[in-house]
């Protein structure tokens, strides 16, 4: 195996790195790494050919400088497996699809069907290893006694239970002191949905929460304060908090009832700590108390109440997103292309890094090449990065692509990097203007005067009239060319076969199992694309996701709604 020694030179301010090749390198090999074409080992056709006309060693490969701007491009915001929340919207508000039909689009092999245990216990991780101190304007319930309106309850835990002491207020004379092996605080009603003046408060001033609150140990010793909450009360808190409660006002309730219930199964399936089910966090599913409760989404999730996402009698957890990009990501559920995404403001954005930030994110020296060398096939440019390399001076590194992402501060991991696909193994460097004039040619051979007969072979000799006039008096007259407008004219548009067409061909055409097409080519809402519906689907092509078959219902609901 080839081994590789780095040194650094200097070359017009520019760092390089040589390479030591073992007996056998061929020269070929060499110059191709001068010239930035080795990949994962060269750095694009601009450096490269620069290092050349500089008169740089052939076996050295320049770095990348630090300030040089990298252009990312993706598709986009999450790790889009499960629903794309404005996929869920554009489908509710553009296409009519009801809740249901949401949920199965985006959570295939699943049926709907009651939730099993109707509590949620939530580890609030804002609350970690600090005691609990809550109260009530209505009274509240410890330690197996109940105290009256604005009464404060304080709990340390400790093994097998907490011990308590119950104020008048938060800072009042104390009413009570005691140890007890129920370490939670109830309030005046257990009951769903009961008035926000039955809310256990905590006392320095955070959020109001429904249902028990419990100050309890891990299995490390360590505090932890959690909810114990009704599952229905527990949503009305998070569904305005992973989704956008106005959509409501713009066509958009049955999105916000399809998140109800994929929040619901999320929540249902989560088995995280051995002494909460779920978190308040990213982590698991952001849930603000009371405070942020909005009449929309509260709603949403009554309408939909105790109903959950099943495959078999297993409730799936039901992984969400904020936006799929137009395709979802596969994995637990089957990926699909997602048309309603086209509503989502992050369906395409654009980043630009610095080669010295990738380099710093990856911890390999200063930056030689960045390269995607993995992608999972679903949708534009190959689909989602799953494996990154990194080369610098001094290590190589492979990543996955959402630790790309996240190393990077990227919005998905479905990314291109500058101008993929061509030469250089970082696209998007600005090259040269006389770059042309910098590459290299083969010199031509020399040809000795006279002797051009020993390289091309001799040609046949021309037939004479003679040969020629039987085969023209047996043939008749020669035809005569209908005249044209202009004789470089070439086919218009409208003759030549669109993608679509080509696609549908590709099939088997009306043979194969799109059959007949019943109606011509039409664009999308917003010109977004086109299509064309055929007897046993439609074929959809958009610029993001190029062609694609999809149900018919998808394109004829869009058309009803014009």
């Amino acid at each position: 195996m080839t081994k590789l020694r780095l040194r650094t030179t200097v070359n017009r301010g520019v760092r390089t790195y040589r390479k030591r090749f073992s007996a056998g390198t061929s020269k070929s090999f060499t110059k191709a790494v001068a010239l930035g074409l080795t990949p994962a080992l060269a750095v694009g056709v601009a450096i490269g050919l620069r290092a050349a006309d500089s008169g740089a060693d052939p076996g050295i490969v320049p770095a990348v400088a630090a300030g040089t701007p990298i252009t990312i491009n993706g598709h986009g915001y999450g790790h889009g497996r499960g629903m794309g929340q404005y996929g869920a919207y554009g489908y509710a508000k553009n296409y009519g699809w009801s809740a249901e039909k949401i949920v199965g689009h985006y959570y295939g092999n699943t049926t709907l069907g009651p939730i099993d245990d109707p509590w949620v216990e939530v580890r609030l991780v804002g609350r970690d290893d600090r005691r609990l101190d809550v109260y009530s304007q209505a009274g509240l319930n410890v330690a197996g006694q109940f105290f009256g309106p604005n009464s404060a309850a304080h709990l340390t835990p400790t093994p097998g239970g907490a011990e308590v002491v119950v104020t008048d207020g938060c800072n009042g004379r104390e009413l009570l002191r005691t140890w007890t092996n129920v370490p939670w605080v109830d309030p005046v009603n257990l009951d769903g949905n009961r008035p926000a003046g039955e809310h256990l408060r905590l006392c320095d001033g955070g959020a109001p929460y429904r249902g028990a609150m419990g100050a309890l140990l891990d299995g490390n010793g360590a505090w932890r304060t959690v909810n114990r909450v009704l599952m229905e009360d527990y949503l009305y808190g998070v569904v305005p908090t992973e989704s956008i409660p106005s959509w409501a006002d713009t066509g958009g309730r049955e999105a916000l009832r399809a998140q109800a219930i994929a929040a619901r199964s999320y929540a249902a399936a989560e088995h995280r700590y051995s002494y909460a089910q779920t978190c308040d966090t990213q982590s698991c599913q952001v849930y603000g108390g009371s405070s942020r409760e909005d009449h929309r989404t509260t709603d949403a999730v009554n309408r939909t109440a105790g109903t959950v996402i099943k495959r078999g009698n297993q409730i799936m957890a039901a992984e969400f997103s904020s936006s799929t990009g137009g395709y979802t990501a596969g994995g637990t559920f089957p990926a699909v292309i997602d048309l309603g995404d086209s509503v989502s403001p992050n369906q395409n954005w654009t980043k630009t890094v610095t080669a010295g930030a990738i380099a710093n994110a990856f911890g390999v020296g200063e930056l030689i090449s960045f390269d995607v060398i993995g992608r999972n096939g679903l949708g534009a440019d190959g689909g989602r990065v799953t494996k990154v390399r990194v080369v610098g001076s001094e290590r190589t590194v492979e990543a996955s692509g959402q630790d790309a992402r996240w190393k990077l501060g990227l919005k998905s991991d479905w990314f291109t990097v500058g101008g993929e696909g061509a030469p250089g193994s970082i696209p998007g460097l600005p090259l040269p203007q006389d770059w042309l004039d910098l590459i290299p040619l083969p010199p031509l051979p020399e040809i000795p005067p006279g002797s051009i007969e020993s390289i091309l072979p001799p040609l046949p000799p021309l037939p004479s009239l003679a040969d020629l006039q039987p085969l023209l008096a047996s043939s008749g007259p020669l035809p005569v060319a209908e005249p044209t407008a202009d004789a470089s004219a070439v086919p218009s548009s409208a003759d030549q076969e669109s993608l679509i067409e080509a696609k549908y061909r590709e099939l088997g055409g009306p043979a194969g199992s799109l059959g007949e097409p019943i109606g011509p080519e039409l664009l999308l809402a917003d010109d977004s694309g086109t299509f064309r519906t055929y007897q046993g689907g439609t074929i959809v092509w958009t610029p993001t996701l190029g062609v694609q078959v999809v149900d018919s219902s998808v394109v004829l609901q869009q058309m009803s709604q014009e």
